[in-house]
């Protein structure tokens, strides 16, 4: 039989990129993750990683178990999780968010921890994903939820959901042009989101490893003032689709498709380990169930 154990250590084995990593998280030996690895090696009858090079790396067997095994430990948590939601808590809860959870899902979230924890103070936070991630570092905040563009064996990972963003522009910026590769874009002013910003670094980076290097840009921290500074038709610049899909019925945003796409733009929970508690994982089990980034406020408030 497979146990959760086993799960456990092949989880955290692929998720830090080694044993050695997997064995601290988990407050045992190395010695002890590589028998439970090979213990759920041999239940399964495949190879979870191939060790014929230097450094182990996962096979494509083990990426599909990873999918579930990340679901499994994620409802173990849930479970253990139900005495936490059944107690009362008094406290203040710090919450990190950028402007695409404040502007989505937020006030669902906001929602369900206040019907489950109605002692509880909240006290969130709007700012850019780089000074979310140095607060909860500081300790100035309990759990930021920000693009999957950090690493930090002190920080606790929690996948939420993936976006997906597109080039938009507005009609009087660029017209008539519905396709562009992507190192045509370069030939274009180009609305980036910088300044501490984990979202435009990504974006910068996967930018430079397919070749286009932008001449002219203007940039802004704020997702509001990107899309206004879309709209007002100064450039091109990449947006939540879903989010802005009422701007682009109505005409007033146009999606440039470009070769290759953009691609979806993973978002998570971070927290610190050395201070989660039940309540933090409780609240963060809240999290991934309310998790939609297609939720828009603007749908509340159509753009004029």
């Amino acid at each position: 039989m497979i146990t959760l154990k086993q799960l456990e250590a092949f989880y955290w084995a692929a998720e830090l990129g080694g044993l050695d990593p997997a064995a601290q998280r988990l407050n045992t030996t190395q010695s002890a993750i590589s028998k439970r690895l090979q213990e759920l090696e041999g239940v399964l009858g495949i190879d979870l990683f191939d060790r014929s090079r230097r450094r182990a790396q996962i096979t494509p067997q083990g990426e599909r178990l990873l999918a579930y095994a990340r679901d499994m430990l994620s409802n173990r948590d849930r479970i253990m999780d139900l005495s936490t939601a059944l107690t009362p808590v008094t406290r203040t809860l710090r919450l990190g968010v950028t402007e695409l959870t404040a502007m989505t899902w937020l006030p669902a979230w906001i929602q369900r921890i206040r019907n489950s924890h109605p002692q509880v103070t909240l006290s969130p936070v709007v700012d850019t994903s780089v000074r979310l991630v140095e607060s909860v570092r500081a300790g100035e905040l309990d759990m930021a939820i920000v693009p999957d563009a950090f690493r930090d064996m002190h920080f606790e990972t929690v996948p939420l959901d993936s976006v997906e963003y597109a080039w938009m522009c507005s009609p009087a910026y660029l017209d008539g042009v519905d396709d562009v590769p992507l190192r045509a874009l370069a030939e274009y002013t180009i609305i980036v989101q910088l300044h501490a910003s984990g979202l435009g670094d990504m974006v910068g980076r996967w930018l430079r490893e397919n070749g286009v290097q932008i001449e002219h840009s203007l940039s802004s921290s704020s997702l509001a003032a990107l899309a206004s500074l879309t709209l007002s038709g100064l450039g091109i610049s990449y947006l939540p689709r879903r989010m802005f899909e009422p701007a682009i019925g109505s005409g007033q945003l146009r999606v440039i498709h470009s070769t290759p796409a953009l691609p979806r733009v993973p978002y998570v929970m971070l927290y610190d380990r050395s201070s989660a508690d039940d309540f933090i994982r409780f609240v963060t089990s809240l999290a991934t169930d309310t998790c939609d980034f297609t939720r828009a406020l603007s749908a509340l408030m159509p753009m004029r």
